[in-house]
């Protein structure tokens, strides 16, 4: 850690990154296997350094520890080309520095070992760091800890993970990172979008309901195979329904008014400026064309996913739209991201679950 944080690379880098950190634990994977030969040692370790893009490893050095030590792994969620390359050349004089590389998760190795077996710690964004902790386990903070980071230059500060990464978590399975990469693949190459705005928008999007990623990919492989005007009907159908499952996490309906206005189930629109209008006020925003600029684009993306589905959608017009709605949608996010985390909400139903298969077992 001391060694990464001198760099001062992540300081000066605004980006928002979540961090894990662990072993890569290919020999234990070995030893389970019904064949664990070193042949089969070697193909695995092999299989799992394999960059997709990234590929700033040091072989010799990484190569020298085979059969002889674990290989311990600092992850960045949502790091950019341009940063790891940075971190890469002040780490690279160290001779315990094995060199970096992109994992992506819609591999199955990279899943296992990068995303699903190493222990998520940190937030990181500039000068900012959030250290996670598990639902009541806040009361004894590690203070070296603390003070490692704020020798660097860093505040901290603590942020209950909530169910993510946990047993009620079932958005941890290969599928799911498929509708990941696909969402991110596709959206990246539209007009005013590239990876590293998509990469961005994935970590926000993993945190307000994982779900979202069901209906993005969906749209994203429907526009991918578009031929017809009956197809990019149906993409704009899935504009509007990403519209209505957004308004549902942010500004679940409410059967009361809200400032005059309904916002039950149908209303998508009014729970999508109620959110905004929510945000700022909590926030003490008083610039009035933070809401007025987002409310209206709201009525807009509204006005052209419903065109789309009755006038005559093009691939350039139906492209546009998803194009100013992840826009829109990042910069909604961004009035507070803290606001637009709900580290429990995606996972509910199987916590419920658990607590009522809990107080039957207590009730037999």
């Amino acid at each position: 850690m001391d060694r990464i944080l001198s760099t001062g690379v992540l300081q000066d880098a605004n980006r928002h990154m979540r961090v894990s950190f662990g072993d890569i634990l290919t020999y234990m994977a070995a030893a389970r296997s019904s064949t664990p030969t070193m042949d089969y040692l070697v193909m695995l370790w092999r299989a799992v350094y394999q960059p997709k893009h990234f590929d700033f490893l040091i072989y010799d050095r990484l190569e020298a520890t085979h059969g002889k030590t674990t290989v311990f792994c600092w992850l960045f969620q949502n790091m950019t080309a341009t940063i790891g390359e940075a971190l890469h050349v002040k780490l690279f004089p160290d001779n315990a520095y094995l060199g970096a590389m992109d994992a992506d998760f819609s591999e199955h190795l990279h899943l296992y070992f990068f995303r699903n077996s190493l222990i998520e710690k940190y937030r990181l964004q500039a000068n900012r760091c959030t250290v996670f902790y598990d639902m009541g386990q806040n009361d004894d903070p590690d203070i070296e800890l603390r003070e490692e980071f704020e020798r660097h230059g860093f505040s901290v500060d603590y942020e209950d993970r909530g169910a993510r990464r946990t047993i009620f978590d079932n958005y941890d399975t290969l599928e799911h990172f498929k509708r990941v990469e696909d969402f991110k693949r596709v959206f990246s190459g539209f007009k005013d979008l590239d990876a590293d705005y998509a990469s961005d928008l994935v970590l926000s999007l993993e945190e307000l309901h994982p779900k979202l990623f069901d209906a993005f990919a969906a749209a994203a492989r429907t526009l991918e195979r578009a031929e017809t005007e009956e197809d990019y009907a149906q993409a704009a159908l899935s504009g509007r329904r990403l519209l209505e499952k957004i308004a549902d996490y942010l500004f679940p309906p409410r059967e009361e008014m809200w400032n005059n206005r309904k916002v039950g189930r149908l209303e998508y629109r009014n729970r999508l400026w109620a959110y905004i209008e929510q945000t700022t006020t909590e926030l003490a925003i008083t610039d009035p064309n933070i809401l007025t600029t987002l409310g209206k684009e709201v009525d807009r993306l509204v006005e052209l996913f419903n065109a789309g589905l009755h006038a005559d959608p093009t691939h350039d017009k139906v492209e546009a739209a998803f194009s100013s709605l992840l826009i829109w949608l990042s910069d909604v996010i961004k009035i507070s991201p803290a606001a637009a985390r709900k580290p429990y909400l995606a996972y509910e139903q199987e916590l419920m679950k658990f607590v009522d298969n809990n107080l039957r077992q207590k009730e037999d």
